[in-house]
């Protein structure tokens, strides 16, 4: 009896110690995603403000929180995908299509996402994002957001709705 108790007691403790099999998950491994930090393009502005990079850097925020709760997906971590786009740009070139997908396939990511937010004026910008198969090197997603409103709250709004899409997209292709 005593032994079965211990059997029993380490049966649980291994079972414990497995990672959780959710539904999404039980067809293999989550597939990794870079995500290149979203980059501000300020050339058709009317004005530029001192805000500007704050909504960037809030939009590219929401992007990387929603996909990092995706059960989908495994975000890379992204002060590793920074070193690498730093080392990538280090020649003075920003990091466009061809280094965002060597820049995943070196950190062994099946896909990456980047995009840019663009102010056009006082009242209207525009999230434009992609995301690529690394694989293949084919963009498979497209997406262009214009925000109106406060862009404050509308862009990482609009980043939100692309990681949601960029999801939808990865879990059809598994």
């Amino acid at each position: 009896m005593r032994a079965t108790a211990v059997a029993l007691v380490l049966l649980l403790l291994l079972v414990d110690t497995l990672p959780p099999r959710l539904g999404a998950q039980g067809a293999g491994p989550r597939p990794a995603i870079v995500v290149v930090n979203l980059r501000f393009d300020g050339e058709h502005a009317n004005v530029l403000g001192p805000g500007d990079t704050a909504v960037v850097a809030a939009a590219t925020s929401k992007l990387l929180a929603t996909l990092r709760s995706s059960e989908l997906v495994t975000l890379v971590d992204s002060s590793a995908v920074a070193v690498a786009v730093a080392a990538a740009e280090a020649g003075g070139n920003t990091c466009g299509n061809e280094c965002a997908l060597a820049v995943a396939r070196r950190l062994g990511a099946r896909w990456v996402a980047k995009g840019t937010i663009s102010n056009l004026s006082n009242l209207v910008w525009l999230l434009t994002a992609e995301l690529f198969d690394a694989t293949s090197g084919k963009p498979v997603l497209a997406d262009s957001y214009e925000i109106k409103g406060d862009a404050r709250i509308m862009a990482p709004a609009g980043a939100h709705v692309f990681a949601q899409r960029v999801e939808k997209t990865i879990g059809g292709a598994r």
